[in-house]
């Protein structure tokens, strides 16, 4: 394992995470934004509350570049339900930066959501805003904040190993249930539910409705939400993620309007990409991915999820999508 990796989870702390994470909780937040997801009110909670967890702030990349970036990539189109998998739990901070101490190359993530009902191809109308926008992924070593003991045995111990047993990993797209553990009987959806989202309330813990994971450590890198813009943007700095057995890279999403989850799904990037930026430390101390999943053979990944993405001048990747949702 590379040792910066190695050294990072040794200092994570849930409870300092969370105390420097933000000042308001996801639920209150989507309480905030309730009854607004239309128009572009009601925006300043988010504002308040927003903070940058890592040593450096990194700004948001220039609003220019982003819309440019989000106009080259397919718009209107529906995105796809996807599983939650079994690594999300109610993380409960609202932040831009969600790197903490990760090191890793600087991914800056758009996403923009999209009313499919209202929307046009030049992206001019049908932006919602007020929507919050909430993603979580792996580290470069491919482990999970708040799981590192399962993700770890995942990945053979963090360096490549034989691919885990479904259940460790996550079920095949339109599965019913995770793969660490089944929802009580009548409960709504459930770990792997991504069609049954985070329930119909929230109360300071947005998840009601929901089996949550029992999470194994105090980590929480790399977990965050934001609220979309006027322009129905929401942006996040973080780094690009890693792979583990079973899996091909990807990023996990929950679109929250009005107090409901709307959208549960899953991004993706090129191949060609993810051997690019691979092929830098500290990615490339993770062996073995020649033998693991891709896009291709990926029972989850789809088309609608595959981000578009360009290097900026320092290195960096701007990586944006177009996120479709019946409002």
């Amino acid at each position: 394992m590379n040792k910066d990796i190695e050294a990072s989870r040794l200092r994570v702390s849930r409870r300092r995470a969370l105390a420097l994470g933000g000042t308001i909780s996801l639920g209150g937040l989507i309480a905030a934004c309730s009854g607004n997801s239309g128009t572009a009110t009601t925006t300043s909670a988010a504002a308040a509350s927003t903070t940058t967890t890592s040593g450096t702030s990194a700004a948001a990349t220039s609003g220019d570049v982003v819309t440019a970036l989000l106009a080259k990539a397919p718009q209107c189109v529906m995105s796809k339900e996807e599983t939650q998998g079994p690594y999300w739990f109610d993380v409960d901070s609202i932040r831009g930066d969600i790197r903490e101490d990760r090191p890793g190359t600087t991914l800056q993530v758009a996403m923009r959501v999209q009313d499919n009902s209202q929307c046009n191809v030049d992206g001019s109308i049908g932006a919602v805003s007020n929507a919050v926008v909430e993603i979580w992924h792996c580290d470069a070593g491919g482990v999970y904040s708040g799981f590192e003991s399962g993700s770890l045995s995942a990945n053979g111990g963090g360096g490549g190993g034989t691919p885990p047993a479904r259940g460790m990993g996550e079920p095949p797209s339109g599965a019913p249930g995770g793969g660490m553990g089944e929802p009580p009987s009548g409960a709504p959806g459930g770990m792997g539910g991504g069609m049954g989202g985070s329930g119909e309330t929230s109360d300071g813990s947005y998840s009601v409705g929901d089996t949550e994971a029992t999470t194994t450590d105090d980590g929480t890198y790399l977990r965050g939400a934001q609220t979309t813009d006027a322009n129905g943007i929401a942006q996040f700095t973080t780094i690009f993620p890693g792979w583990y057995m079973g899996r091909t890279t990807h990023i996990h999403v929950k679109v929250h309007i009005d107090k409901k989850t709307v959208l549960t799904t899953q991004t993706f990037f090129d191949e060609t990409l993810l051997d690019e930026v691979y092929s830098q430390s500290p990615y490339s101390e993770h062996t073995g991915r020649e033998n693991n999943t891709n896009n291709a053979s990926d029972g989850i990944y789809d088309d609608t999820g595959l981000m578009t993405v360009e290097k900026q001048s320092d290195g960096s990747y701007l990586a944006v999508i177009n996120l479709g949702i019946d409002a």
